[in-house]
C-alpha cells in the first residue's frame, strides 16, 4: 500500500522522468500502434469500476452548476486552446493540432481525484465529464478546421470510433461491473490507482519512443511548447474558478469548476494525436499531462491545507452563548 501510494503521489515527476529517459534511451518497447489506446482503455475501465454511482442523485439539485462547467469547459478551454495553437504554431500544424486535442478531449479522471482531496463537489466533475465524451468527437473535429496542412485530418466517424472503443466501451463495463458484482468497488481501490498510474506511465514511454526522430527535428520548439501548455493549463483553471466564485456558487462547486475545466484527458489527447496527425501531435498533450497533473495535485493540496487550517482556527474560537 506504501509504494501505491508513493506511485500515485510522484506520478506527475514519474511522467516526466519516463519521458525524458525514454527521449535519451536507444532501448524503448517497440509496439504496435493500438497498444497504447488498449493501455488507457485500461485506466477507464477502473475509473468506472471505481465510480461513485450513489452520488448522482445529488447532482439533480445542481443543474445550473453543472451546465456551468459545461460552458466553460467548451468555450473557456477550447478558446485558449485555439488561440495558443494558432497564435504559435500556425507555421506547425503537427503540434498546433496536437495542442487544440489537449485541449478538446473529455476531463480526465485525475479531476475528480483531486477535486476530491480539495474538498470540492466531486460528483458534479464526474457528471460533467460524462457528458463532455458525448461532445468531444462534435467539437474536436471542428476545433481543427482551421489547421493548414494535409498532415492533419480527423474525421468525425474516426474520432467517434476511437472514442467508442477508448471511453465509451471501456467506461460502461466498469460501471456494469460495479453494478454486477456488490462491493467490487472498495476492493478495486488499490488496483485502481497502482493499475492507472503504471498504464500512463506505458503510454508515455510507448508514444515517446515511437516519436523519438519527430520530436529531436523539432527539438528547438520544445521550450515554447512547454511555456504555451502551462497556460493552456493553468488560464482555464484560474479564470473557471473566478467566473464560478463571481456568478455565487458554493465554495465546493467552485473547486469542482477548477478542475474540471483545467484537467483535461491528454493521455486520450496523446493516443488520438499518434494516430490521426503523427508523433510532433503528441508533445504538447504529454506537456499538458505533466503539468496539469502537477499543478492539480499542488492545487488539491493547498485546499487541504487552507481547511484544515481554517477548521483549527474556528475550534479556537470562543463558544457565543
Amino acid at each position: 500500500m506504501a509504494l501505491i501510494k508513493w506511485i500515485s503521489e510522484k506520478l506527475p515527476l514519474l511522467i516526466l522522468l519516463v519521458a525524458v529517459s525514454t527521449y535519451f534511451s536507444p532501448v524503448y518497447w517497440q509496439v504496435s500502434s493500438w497498444v497504447p489506446s488498449m493501455l488507457l482503455g485500461v485506466v477507464i475501465f477502473f475509473a468506472g469500476l471505481s465510480m461513485n454511482l450513489e452520488a448522482f442523485k445529488e447532482i439533480r439539485k445542481k443543474t445550473k452548476e453543472l451546465m456551468l462547467l459545461m460552458g466553460l469547459k467548451w468555450t473557456l478551454t477550447v478558446a485558449v486552446s485555439i488561440a495558443l495553437a494558432y497564435g504559435f504554431f500556425s507555421s506547425q500544424p503537427e503540434i498546433a493540432a496536437g495542442m487544440i486535442l489537449a485541449g478538446t478531449v473529455p476531463s480526465a479522471t485525475a479531476a475528480t481525484v483531486y477535486t476530491f482531496l480539495a474538498g470540492g463537489n466531486a460528483s458534479l466533475v464526474v457528471a460533467a465529464s460524462l457528458l463532455d465524451i458525448a461532445i468531444s468527437p462534435i467539437v474536436t473535429p471542428l476545433a481543427m478546421l482551421g489547421v493548414a496542412g494535409e498532415q492533419v485530418e480527423i474525421s468525425f466517424f474516426d474520432l467517434l470510433q476511437s472514442f467508442l472503443l477508448i471511453v465509451v466501451m471501456p467506461m460502461g463495463i466498469g460501471l456494469l461491473a460495479q453494478r454486477g458484482m456488490a462491493g467490487l468497488k472498495d476492493y478495486s481501490k488499490a488496483v485502481t490507482k497502482l493499475g492507472s498510474s503504471l498504464a500512463l506511465l506505458l503510454i508515455v514511454h510507448t508514444i515517446i519512443g515511437s516519436g523519438k526522430a519527430a520530436i529531436s527535428s523539432e527539438a528547438d520548439l520544445i521550450p515554447l511548447v512547454a511555456g504555451t501548455t502551462l497556460i493552456q493549463v493553468v488560464l482555464p483553471m484560474g479564470a473557471a474558478y473566478f467566473v464560478a466564485k463571481k456568478l455565487g456558487l458554493e465554495e465546493g462547486d467552485a473547486r469542482a469548476a477548477l478542475f474540471h475545466v483545467g484537467l483535461c484527458n491528454t493521455a486520450l489527447a496523446a493516443i488520438l494525436a499518434f494516430r490521426f496527425i503523427g508523433e510532433l501531435g503528441t508533445v504538447a498533450p504529454i506537456f499538458n499531462m505533466i503539468f496539469n497533473l502537477s499543478i492539480g495535485a499542488w492545487i488539491a493540496d493547498w485546499f487541504g491545507k487552507r481547511d484544515l487550517s481554517e477548521e483549527k482556527r474556528l475550534r479556537k474560537l470562543p463558544v457565543q452563548d
